[in-house]
């Protein structure tokens, strides 16, 4: 099925987008925050898991999250990713300039017939 979203539209915000859900919900694993991305997204926000792994270690080097990691069943484990205070710094700063840009577009396409 052909997504109906643009991965290029996603691609830049998914920091923004990630650093929300887990401010929103709490601290959370990969698999988890790929999944809530998607089912609260409606499916728009999907990355693949060589896009999101990399983009949380990332984000963890730069300090925006933190981990631990947890044993799960059969000593195997994960890694549980939780907002910074730095993180959510730099979500407050993304979701003002998204506001602002989303403003824009809405005023440009307000006239648009779909």
């Amino acid at each position: 099925m052909k997504r109906s979203i643009d991965g290029e539209m996603v691609k830049g915000h998914t920091e923004m987008l990630i650093l929300a859900l887990l401010n929103d919900r709490g601290p959370m694993h990969g698999y988890r925050i790929r999944q809530e991305l998607a089912d609260l997204s409606n499916r728009t926000v999907h990355p693949s898991f060589g896009r999101l792994y990399p983009l949380l270690a990332w984000m963890e080097k730069t300090g925006w999250l933190k981990s631990r990691t947890e044993i799960v069943c059969k000593n195997r484990e994960r890694k549980v990713y939780r907002i910074t205070s730095r993180g959510a710094t730099e979500l407050k700063v993304r979701a003002l300039k998204w506001e602002k840009f989303s403003g824009g577009i809405n005023r440009l396409l307000k006239n648009c017939k779909t």
